[in-house]
């Protein structure tokens, strides 16, 4: 696991004494070093500090902004609780973020370390990656690298044409690749990033259809459900109360890495896009 980390040095400190030789952290100089970081690296949680900035006053807006460009990179805000910081921690909690991790108090580093690995998708996108592993592995390096980055953070990579620029590939050729390698189309496999984050999402107590919908850029529910229904075949209010995680990645997998014998088919040459349907719940696709 990736951990990108916006925080004061005494907390950076306790951070990487939680995540140990298992996580790397990259430490943010500031919030446009963040954003380079995130943007450059398959970051899988940020970590956040209202008072990174090293102002007197604790500081959210620079959180909030973070917050809506990377909407479903989990988030974990961790500072001092104190009189000075209340206000802080309970503007974060109304815009959702309410995963917290209190320097001093409940910062010990096995308590820490499963706040980051418990985080919504992070586990989800392991799986995911694991079982669609063998066919990446038939695709250049640079282009694996780019869908392992897509499912770990969907909010990063959001259409086909981000997906060929991650990969250096041109956009016909990564078609080419896919279909080689037995993997669905690009445009399936990043629908499939998203739904696999909005499960991951719901199951959260209290997280509504509408702040899942919207936390993953869809253009609203209806939108999300087609997305997920075309993708695992259940909507949202189903699948979040009766289909059991391993059971989702399953047929997520299936759907992203099809059955043989449409891979040979695929191989003669039939590059086309499948999941051209796919298009009106792509809400951020700026390939048109």
């Amino acid at each position: 696991m990736l951990v990108a980390a916006c925080v004061q040095p005494q907390k950076l400190a306790r951070l990487r004494g939680a995540a140990g030789s298992a996580h790397a952290v990259h430490a943010a100089l500031d919030w446009a070093h963040a954003d380079s970081i995130i943007r450059r690296q398959p970051v899988d949680v940020l970590v956040v500090d209202p008072q990174f900035d090293g102002s007197a006053t604790p500081r959210t807006d620079r959180i909030r902004a973070a917050r809506h460009r990377y909407r479903s990179l989990p988030m974990v805000v961790y500072s001092t609780l104190s009189a000075n910081t209340m206000r802080s921690l309970v503007e974060l909690g109304t815009e959702g973020l309410g995963q917290i991790v209190l320097y001093g108090l409940d910062d010990d580093p096995q308590h820490f370390r499963q706040v980051l690995e418990l985080q919504p998708g992070i586990l989800l996108s392991e799986q995911l990656v694991s079982a669609i592993r063998r066919p990446l592995n038939h695709t250049p390096a640079p282009v694996a690298a780019a869908v392992e980055r897509a499912v770990r953070n969907p909010a990063l990579i959001r259409s086909v044409g981000d997906l060929t620029a991650a990969s250096g590939v041109p956009r016909r050729s990564l078609y080419r690749h896919f279909a080689r390698a037995g993997l669905a189309s690009p445009r399936e496999v990043l629908a499939g990033a998203r739904v696999l984050r909005a499960y991951a999402l719901l199951r959260i107590p209290g997280y509504s259809l509408d702040m899942a919908a919207g936390q993953l850029r869809f253009s609203d529910v209806d939108a999300m459900t087609e997305a997920m229904k075309m993708t695992v075949g259940w909507t949202p209010g189903r699948a979040r109360t009766r289909v059991a995680p391993e059971e989702f990645i399953r047929a997520l997998a299936d759907r992203l890495v099809p059955r043989q014998v449409e891979g040979d088919h695929r191989e003669k040459g039939d590059a086309t896009d499948p999941a051209t349907s796919l298009g009106d719940v792509t809400a951020a696709d700026d390939d048109r």
